[in-house]
Protein backbone atom coordinates (compact mmCIF):
# COMPACT_ATOMS: atom_id res chain seq x y z
CA UNK A 1 0.00 0.00 0.00
CA UNK A 2 1.72 3.75 -1.10
CA UNK A 3 0.35 5.41 2.15
CA UNK A 4 2.55 2.69 4.51
CA UNK A 5 5.41 3.16 1.65
CA UNK A 6 8.53 4.73 3.96
CA UNK A 7 9.59 6.55 0.39
CA UNK A 8 6.74 7.94 -0.31
CA UNK A 9 6.24 8.97 3.23
CA UNK A 10 8.14 12.62 2.66
CA UNK A 11 5.53 13.19 -0.37
CA UNK A 12 2.84 13.02 1.32
CA UNK A 13 3.49 15.14 3.84
CA UNK A 14 4.67 17.52 2.00
CA UNK A 15 1.18 17.11 -0.07
CA UNK A 16 -0.48 17.26 3.05
CA UNK A 17 1.36 20.80 4.46
CA UNK A 18 0.35 22.26 0.75
CA UNK A 19 -3.30 21.82 0.96
CA UNK A 20 -3.53 22.50 5.17
CA UNK A 21 -1.57 25.83 4.30
CA UNK A 22 -4.30 26.47 1.31
CA UNK A 23 -7.10 25.58 3.61
CA UNK A 24 -6.02 28.21 6.31
CA UNK A 25 -5.52 30.50 3.56
CA UNK A 26 -9.01 29.84 2.76
CA UNK A 27 -10.30 30.00 6.01
CA UNK A 28 -8.65 33.16 6.72
CA UNK A 29 -9.41 34.88 3.59
CA UNK A 30 -13.31 34.17 3.56
CA UNK A 31 -14.74 32.24 6.07
CA UNK A 32 -13.42 34.33 9.17
CA UNK A 33 -14.35 37.16 7.10
CA UNK A 34 -17.89 36.28 6.69
CA UNK A 35 -18.29 35.18 10.34
CA UNK A 36 -17.37 38.86 11.47
CA UNK A 37 -19.85 40.27 9.26
CA UNK A 38 -22.65 38.18 10.61
CA UNK A 39 -21.44 38.49 14.22
CA UNK A 40 -21.75 42.23 13.55
CA UNK A 41 -25.67 41.68 12.30
CA UNK A 42 -26.74 40.09 14.79
CA UNK A 43 -25.39 41.87 17.83
CA UNK A 44 -27.14 44.81 15.86
CA UNK A 45 -30.30 42.76 15.74
CA UNK A 46 -29.87 41.84 19.76
CA UNK A 47 -29.11 45.27 20.85
CA UNK A 48 -32.24 46.88 18.66
CA UNK A 49 -34.25 43.94 20.10
CA UNK A 50 -33.28 44.65 23.85
CA UNK A 51 -34.16 48.06 22.95
CA UNK A 52 -37.65 47.41 21.72
CA UNK A 53 -38.25 44.68 24.96
CA UNK A 54 -37.68 48.13 27.23
CA UNK A 55 -40.03 50.27 25.50
CA UNK A 56 -42.68 47.54 25.46
CA UNK A 57 -42.17 46.78 29.17
CA UNK A 58 -42.77 50.42 29.93
CA UNK A 59 -46.10 50.54 27.97
CA UNK A 60 -47.18 47.40 29.47
CA UNK A 61 -46.28 49.36 32.98
CA UNK A 62 -48.35 52.28 31.95
CA UNK A 63 -51.30 50.51 30.27
CA UNK A 64 -51.79 48.52 33.62
CA UNK A 65 -51.46 51.36 35.37
CA UNK A 66 -54.16 53.15 33.22
CA UNK A 67 -56.07 50.44 33.72
CA UNK A 68 -56.01 50.25 37.63
CA UNK A 69 -56.71 53.99 37.22
CA UNK A 70 -60.01 53.91 35.45
CA UNK A 71 -61.31 50.87 37.18
CA UNK A 72 -60.69 53.32 40.49
CA UNK A 73 -62.99 56.02 38.63
CA UNK A 74 -65.58 53.67 36.93
CA UNK A 75 -65.76 51.83 40.87
CA UNK A 76 -66.52 55.73 42.76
Amino acid sequence: MPQFDLLTLSTQVFGLLICLYFFYYYGITTIFVYFIETKKVRNKKLRSDINLIKEINKDIEYNSWLMNYSYLKFLK
